[in-house]
């Protein structure tokens, strides 16, 4: 059964829903200001200690820096979600597993960082992470299998993540504003569990 990441968690009304619905991770954005999902090292600690410890916890990052890695390591998340760019160096001594994020534009990378034995899972995403935009998912349909977690991400909606699980059967899918409430203060519990109810039943 494909696996569901619920992204960009805020407070303490996300926990709850989250807690209820039970995905299999959680993804919080951090070190980020431009994202409005963004939250302090003190909100992501008050939030970490609310959340099940069954779902797997993610910091979600971008281009980090090992100050900001180790802050991560810290606070005792699962995972460590890195968009943008690291170098390999810090990369192969991030004492957190990675889940490494890759633009689709980027697919020819993966190569580089399949070897890296901290590198856990890799994440497609569209070209601009967090618009909520879609991306040509039969670029990834001749992918090789291989012992890494694949995410999919970008775009996905309660509405469509059963035809996208079924087209690539994915390790995980990662949603975050197709989860959102209208004015975007947080999650919206009916869309949240539709997604994970869709992704979970697709044939």
């Amino acid at each position: 059964m494909t696996k569901v990441k619920i992204c960009g968690l805020k407070n303490q009304t996300d926990i709850k829903c989250i807690n209820t619905l039970s995905p299999d991770f959680a993804g919080f954005v951090m070190f980020f200001e431009k994202s409005h999902r963004n939250i302090s090292v003190q909100t992501a600690q008050e939030l970490l200690a609310l959340l099940d410890k069954n779902i797997k916890s993610v910091a979600v990052t971008v281009s980090p820096t090992e100050e900001q890695l180790e802050q991560i390591y810290n606070l005792g998340f699962d995972y460590v979600q890195i968009h943008g760019k690291i170098s390999e160096k810090l990369l192969s001594e991030c004492k957190t597993p990675v889940i490494r994020a890759i633009n689709v534009n980027g697919i020819e990378s993966i190569g580089d960082i399949e070897n890296l034995d901290n590198v856990k899972g890799i994440l497609f995403d569209s070209a601009v992470p967090g618009s909520g935009k879609s991306f040509d998912w039969s670029m990834l349909e001749k992918l090789p299998k291989n012992q890494k977690m694949l995410f999919l991400a970008g775009g996905l909606t309660a509405d469509n993540v059963a035809k996208a699980v079924a087209q690539l059967r994915p390790f995980a899918v990662d949603v975050s504003s197709g989860v959102e409430l209208a004015d975007k203060s947080g999650k919206d519990f009916e869309l949240v569990r539709t997604f994970i109810e869709n992704a979970r039943n697709s044939k």
